[in-house]
């Protein structure tokens, strides 16, 4: 017989037959259990509740209740933990209905005791591997939390402090800010801390065809339109129990907003062709990179439907609005890219901290992840990459975003891009071309026909 030493290991047994639960209390003892015991449903929630243990060997038929009923309970409370059935009325279908109810494994009496051992050291790693996995999803949500939420301002602060009031509630949540100011890092950020959703599902709005968007967010049955060969469920039957994230809403067309007020409104969605409604839990957080209220001055968006996701609103201010956090930011996006401790000249953090940002954190993120394929030895140099027109600003003049730039065409454009990036790689024309995502030839044409121009 196998040797298994569990002296850490807690099992509960739940059984009325006093003779059976003492000789096998005393059996798994020996094997280095800690086992307590019960004769009820009632009393076996009661030890349960006390010792939370990791491992109940359950009857199924108790003198108060059915042990499904309590299999249920254990593991609504206790989601990891492992019930092994253990019974005389063994059948087909109590075998149904106990793995239906979420139990491990199912024994009928008599049994033997190598088999019963074989299946607790199994269905024990099995609850030690969960455990490992919710902490390591635990460890990841958090780290992704304190990456990516990244600055001390006084600004980020309130953006934290927000996004823990909002994880505190049900309500739907509208996040408004620029492109690129971390409005989908703000929305996952409310998902993390909360503990009762587990799906996170994120749709870009704009990038669903208008033609297709009835069906892709409420579902479709079979052959209610040409390719419909399968019924499918939407976005919202998918992301039922869990947060749905609609990126960018002010897109949504306004004939479909109607449709969307009263799956919010009624927790319930119709697919196309269905006749009966569908309920669904979602929470929904919604992002958008427009002034809601003049779309709705403009009667692109519903006025009723706005109230209905504004029910907790953050705005995510403009990366120049914080440009203290700007160093912390940098710093944070170099250790990412370069994996090793480098240094950003003072002169290049200043003349970062001056500049518009016109695509905010993405931009600087964007940046930095070039300047490090770029590196020298163990010193960045972001601020090469910038455009030369929003630097070096002289001191008490308009910052780049409170005066009218230089309008000049695409092409030109692109070539003094192509001019400051060969500058940043020291003429390397190789490194350059990988940079800018161009090939060789290309990069050699260009710079050949700038040299005609006396570029």
């Amino acid at each position: 017989m196998a040797d298994f030493r569990r002296s850490k290991d807690q099992v509960l047994i739940i059984d009325d037959d006093d003779i059976f639960v003492s000789s096998l209390s005393e059996f798994l003892t020996t094997r280095g259990f800690s086992v307590h015991t019960a004769a009820s449903g009632q009393k076996g929630w009661e030890r349960f509740e006390r010792h939370r243990v990791s491992l109940v060997l359950l009857d199924q038929k108790l003198p108060d209740s059915e042990g499904i009923d309590l299999c249920r309970k254990i593991l609504e409370h206790s989601p990891t933990t492992k019930i092994i059935f253990i019974t005389a009325y063994a059948t087909v279908r109590y075998a149904v209905d106990a793995m239906n109810a979420g139990a491990f494994h199912y024994l009928s009496k008599p049994f033997d005791l190598d088999e019963l051992l074989l299946i607790m050291d199994l269905a024990l790693k099995n609850a030690r591997m969960e455990g490992k996995i919710r902490v390591q999803n635990y460890e990841k949500s958090k780290a992704r939390e304190e990456k990516q939420l990244i600055g001390s301002s006084p600004l980020m602060d309130r953006i934290r402090e927000q996004i823990r009031l909002a994880a505190g509630t049900e309500a739907n949540v509208l996040i408004t800010g620029e492109t690129g100011v971390g409005k989908n890092v703000v929305a996952r950020a409310i998902h993390d801390l909360e503990a009762n959703r587990e799906t996170f599902l994120n749709i870009n709005c704009p990038a669903i065809p208008e033609n297709l968007m009835e069906a892709e967010y409420f579902g479709h049955e079979k052959g209610i339109f040409t390719g419909a060969d399968s019924r499918r469920e939407g976005i919202f039957e998918l992301a039922d129990g869990g947060t749905l994230v609609l990126d960018e809403i002010s897109e949504i067309p306004i004939h479909l907003q109607s449709k969307l007020l009263s799956v919010l409104e009624d927790k319930a969605v119709r697919r196309l062709g269905g006749g009966r409604n569908i309920p669904v839990d979602v929470r929904i957080i919604a992002t958008s990179n427009q002034e809601m209220e003049k779309a709705i001055w403009e009667k692109r968006f519903r006025q009723d439907l706005y109230y209905r996701l504004a029910v907790f609103t953050i705005h995510v201010p403009p990366l120049r609005q914080h440009a203290e956090d700007i160093p912390e930011i940098a710093e944070h996006f170099s250790r990412t890219f370069c994996r090793k401790a480098v240094k950003i000249p003072e002169s290049h953090i200043k003349k970062m901290m001056e500049y518009a940002w016109p695509g905010n954190a993405r931009e600087l993120r964007n940046v930095m992840e070039r300047a490090s394929l770029l590196r020298q030895g163990n010193l960045l140099r972001p601020a090469n990459l910038l455009l030369q027109n929003d630097i070096d600003i002289p001191h008490g003049t308009k910052r780049p975003w409170q005066e009218a730039r230089e309008i000049v065409p695409l092409e030109e454009m692109k070539k003094r891009q192509i001019l400051t990036t060969l500058e940043a790689c020291s003429g390397n024309k190789s490194l350059t071309a990988r940079t800018l995502g161009i090939s060789l030839s290309t990069l050699k044409r260009t710079l050949a026909e700038l040299s005609m121009m006396g570029r």
